[in-house]
């Protein structure tokens, strides 16, 4: 948990219009690499002061971060980072499930275009060892698919989720065990099922989630 008065990494002064907007993607951004965890306090005069802004923008930034579902606030105790729980790792990914599911049958049904995928793909294989990255990379090949869907719905459900989906993917790549280069392989499953047909196409998808889910949620009842 970050002391109170310590800089956190990663926060720099703002510029421009649409302060709120520019700090809620900058404590999101917080939230998402780690820096901040679930459980730990957001100091409304401390964001402020290392934002370079009002408390106003902060405040109005943290309750657009609330209403996301990232972060809390207790009422005389202050706002909170949401600590993610086994439930909400099942939520998230059978929500994922749904989504990717349909969106791979819309992207086959209207020839997308696969290049994006085969190109995050590539970018994944030469981060395979950087998990961080990794992480980033798996993130945007399932965003990918959802945007070459042709359904903005779809991918704003997608980018909606996509912070805590980030969590999520990070704890996979650097807290449980991988064999070297197995996401890479898993991803290129999923892009060579997509050649083989919808049926093919969701039913990798689906195995695909539906382990991930297993194993994170797992891990957190294990660990917490």
């Amino acid at each position: 948990m970050n002391r109170a008065g310590t800089p956190i990494l990663g926060l720099h002064p703002l510029r421009g219009e649409s302060l709120a907007v520019q700090a809620a993607d900058a404590i999101r951004q917080l939230i998402a690499v780690g820096h901040v965890a679930g459980g730990d306090r957001l100091v409304e005069s401390r964001l402020a002061e290392q934002l370079g802004v009002s408390r106003g923008p902060v405040r109005d930034a943290l309750r657009l971060l609330a209403a996301e579902g990232l972060v809390r606030d207790e009422p005389r105790r202050g706002t909170f980072v949401v600590r993610l729980t086994e439930q909400d790792v099942v939520d998230i990914y059978d929500l994922r499930i749904a989504v990717e599911t349909a969106a791979v049958r819309l992207l086959l049904q209207r020839d997308g275009d696969l290049k994006p995928l085969r190109v995050v793909v590539d970018d994944m294989r030469a981060v395979a060892r950087d998990a961080p990255r990794a992480a980033e990379a798996d993130l945007r090949f399932h965003g990918a698919v959802c945007a070459q869907s042709g359904n903005s719905r779809l991918r704003d459900v997608h980018r909606r989720y996509a912070t805590e989906l980030l969590i999520l993917l990070r704890m996979d790549e650097e807290e449980l065990p991988h064999a070297p280069g197995a996401t890479v392989a898993e991803h290129e499953e999923l892009l060579a099922a997509l050649s083989r047909g919808p049926e093919a196409a969701e039913a990798a998808f689906r195995a695909h989630l539906e382990e991930a889910r297993d194993r994170v949620a797992a891990y957190i009842r294990a660990h917490g």
